[in-house]
């Protein structure tokens, strides 16, 4: 008897801080550090000051990624500028669903998309972290102006600028999903939002 395949639930809810001591973990990552702007370790004292301030600034929104009520990373947005949402991410866990990076991408286009004063999405991503680079250009990201990063491990890297035309993914959406591998176009039907 043939079963029928099993999509992940892939849910973000607002952080909370119940949260805050397994995001703390995540940020401190070696991994995810590295790809940050800033790859110093956080302290805990840090860590709560920037959740308190969070909390207060409305045009941040911190969303932890779960996985069929497992969490596993983080989606965050910020206003870069009038109509213009910027957006980060990572992945805190390594035993995910594969696929798990390109659902991040997807719902980053979407929660923008449901953004009604917004027109773009805008992304910053350090020049050597190619598996990121080779998403957005996947996704038909439109690279603008680099501009000088610092040095990581010695070597200096440029911070590489993308934006996507929000109208562009509302008409491209399905295109775009039909590049990608079949499991992960119908997973992207259970992506969900909570406030």
């Amino acid at each position: 008897m043939l079963t029928a395949k099993q999509y992940p639930v892939s849910q973000f809810r607002p952080l909370t801080e119940a949260d805050l001591e397994l995001v703390w973990q995540w940020r401190n990552q070696p991994d995810i550090r590295r790809n940050m702007h800033n790859d110093t370790p956080i302290s805990w004292h840090e860590h709560l000051a920037w959740f308190e301030k969070l909390q207060s600034d409305l045009s941040r929104n911190f969303f932890v990624f779960y996985q069929n009520e497992r969490p596993i990373g983080v989606l965050n947005f910020n206003q870069h500028s009038s109509g213009v949402l910027e957006w980060g991410c990572y992945l805190g866990e390594t035993n995910v669903w594969p696929g798990s990076g390109l659902l991040l991408e997807i719902a980053a286009l979407d929660y923008a998309t449901m953004q009604n004063a917004q027109h773009s999405l805008y992304a910053e991503v350090l020049s050597f972290n190619q598996s990121v680079l080779k998403m957005h250009q996947l996704f038909g990201y439109q690279p603008l102006p680099d501009f000088p990063g610092k040095h990581r491990d010695n070597q200096p890297y440029q911070v590489k600028a993308f934006h996507y035309p929000l109208a562009d993914w509302r008409a491209n959406r399905d295109a775009v999903l039909a590049r990608l591998p079949k499991q992960i176009a119908a997973a992207a039907s259970f992506i969900q939002f909570t406030q």
